[in-house]
This record gives structure tokens, sequence and C-alpha cells, in this order.
């Protein structure tokens, strides 16, 4: 079973909770789940490297209860399905280049780069990335779900993302045993860049893109509310261009929380040269929401990892874009 939700109440307690890449808020862990979150002061920069490698058989067998498995996330991307199909791998198929691809594809997935030790998985964790993205369009149509996103209910939003979580980390389990081609080794991305392309040009075109002029240099806002499609943000980043590194390292997403209102991205420019200075666990979070607190004790906590993370899960922020940025200062 997987399962995609940031609500305690929705989790299975007859299941063996595996939860990865994110920690469900107020959920309280039971004999036997595992959990991992590398979203945390001093977490990995992947999932992947919070998890043990199995000794003999796949970690998940190692670590059996006698209750059936539900893996869960707060957010699926590739990240989370790396590392529900680490969890799943038997150790003879954890080679070092099932590793490596594993781990670029994942890096590419959160930081939109992979480090030097993995350059030569650059283009296919890119590919990778983007097809496991791009392979999620039929789910709606599939699960018969309404055709318009705006009229999603909750559980919509829970069953498509589920079943994107499921669908990727399944292929990926299969890829790794060599039953089938990696994500995007078939060609099915090979349109994703020109969709990064035209949003990128959608985004300076329509002025979605605003500088905001701190004493230590401009911050990067971009705003793809009322989009009505996903938006990379890789197109983000290409549509700041050259000027990127002139800029400060962080970097802000508004989108539309899917219970009215506003939710924020926190992010950072890949490969800026201060990048590496950054650290939202240090302080950042805990100062965003304590302001988000004091106009809403309810909405809950920001957080996220070092270069990235956002505004509370389970409802819209309270915070103005010039009030984010102020406490960024």
């Amino acid at each position: 079973m997987y399962l995609v939700t940031t609500r305690a109440d929705r989790l299975p307690s007859d299941h063996q909770i595996i939860m990865v890449d994110g920690t469900v808020p107020n959920w309280e862990a039971k004999p036997g789940d595992l959990h991992w979150d590398h979203h945390r002061p001093d977490g990995a920069d992947i999932q992947m490297d919070e998890i043990p490698l199995p000794d003999r058989f796949s970690f998940l067998e190692e670590q059996a209860t006698d209750q059936s498995p539900c893996f869960v996330t707060t957010m699926v991307d590739a990240d989370a399905c790396c590392a529900a199909a680490w969890v799943q791998l038997p150790r003879e198929v954890l080679t070092p280049e099932t590793i490596a691809k594993f781990k670029a594809i994942a890096w590419d997935c959160d930081h939109l780069m992979v480090p030097l030790d993995l350059n030569q998985y650059a283009e296919f964790a890119a590919k990778a990335d983007a097809a496991l993205k791009k392979s999620s369009e039929g789910i709606a149509a599939d699960l018969g779900l309404p055709h318009e996103r705006k009229d999603w209910t909750e559980d919509h939003w829970q069953a498509y993302s589920s079943e994107a979580f499921r669908r990727g980390t399944e292929w990926l389990i299969a890829a790794a045993k060599g039953e089938q081609p990696y994500p995007g080794e078939g060609g099915e991305a090979d349109d994703y860049w020109q969709q990064i392309e035209a949003d990128a040009q959608m985004l300076k075109d329509e002025n979605r893109i605003q500088l905001i002029e701190t004493d230590r240099g401009a911050i990067a806002v971009c705003d793809v509310c009322r989009v009505g499609h996903a938006v990379d943000p890789r197109s983000f980043y290409h549509a700041l261009g050259s000027r990127s590194h002139s800029l400060r390292p962080e970097a802000i997403t508004l989108r539309d929380h899917r219970a009215g209102g506003n939710q924020y991205t926190l992010g950072s420019i890949p490969l800026h040269p201060e990048q590496h200075l950054l650290d939202y666990t240090q302080g950042t979070f805990d100062r965003l929401t304590q302001a988000e607190q004091r106009k809403a004790p309810e909405t809950g906590n920001w957080g996220g990892r070092r270069t990235v993370g956002g505004s509370p899960w389970n409802h819209p922020s309270n915070l103005t874009i010039e009030e984010i940025v102020i406490l960024l200062s």
C-alpha cells in the first residue's frame, strides 16, 4: 500500500508504516514502524543517505512485522520513490551502479543537479526525474477523477498522489532488477524539456517573476497561482537566466493552496555561489512558524531541509511575500 498524506488521521493503524522523505504532522510511530526524514537539522542531502543498506535481503524483509507495509510520504517526488524502492530492493540488486543511479535521480529531484562524483549520471538522472513526473499525467483519467483539478477534493488529491507514488516506486524497482528500462531511457520525457522552456517563457511574458530588493541584494519570487498545471522549478530558474547569480541565493515560489489562499516554497537557486551558506533549519523555519502562529495559532509549522522547505501543509499561509522576505533578511 502506498499513501501520500499530511494528515495523521488518514494513516492506517493496521499496517506497518514505512514513512520516508517527510513526516506527517502529529504522527506517532508504533512498535515496528520505520521512519526516515532528511528534512531536519543536519539531515542528509537525499533521503537514501538516511537509510541503511540491508544485510542480505531487502531492508523491509529484515524489519518486517506481522502487519502489511504501508509506504507513506508527505509529497510524492522522485526522491521519495527512490527511497521507497531502496527499502524494498534485495541487497544483491543494490550494486554500486544501481546505488549511483538511484542517488543521481534523487539528487536531481531535490537539487536540480548532481554532485561531481555522480556527474556521469547527470543526463540520465534529469531524464529519469522528468519521466517520473510525466508518467503521472494519465493517472487522473485512470482513476476517473474530475477533469479540472480545481474541483478535486482532498480525497481526489490523495488518490492521485498515492497512485503516482506507487507507480514511480514500482517502476524504479523493476528497472533496478533489469525487468524494464529506467524512467527516461525509452524517450518518455523527450518533450518535457520543451514544456520547461515554454513555462519559462510564460513566466516572463506574464510577469510572474518579481525581484524584491533588500539591503543584501534582491530575492527572486515566482508566482504560479492559477496557472492551471504544475510548473517545474527548472522553469523558474531558467527564466532568471544569467542574472541569477547577481541575486541572493534564496528563492520563493507562491502557489495556490488546495484549501484556498497561498502556499509558499522557500528554495534556493541551483549552483548559486552562495547556496552552500544557506541553512533554513537553523532558525529560518522557526521564525516563519512563529510569525504564522502569531496570526493564527492553528496554522502549523514551516519546515523542510537545509536549502528548501515551505509553509504549513494543511493550512494556507497567513504571511505576505514581503513579510517572508523580511524574516529572511
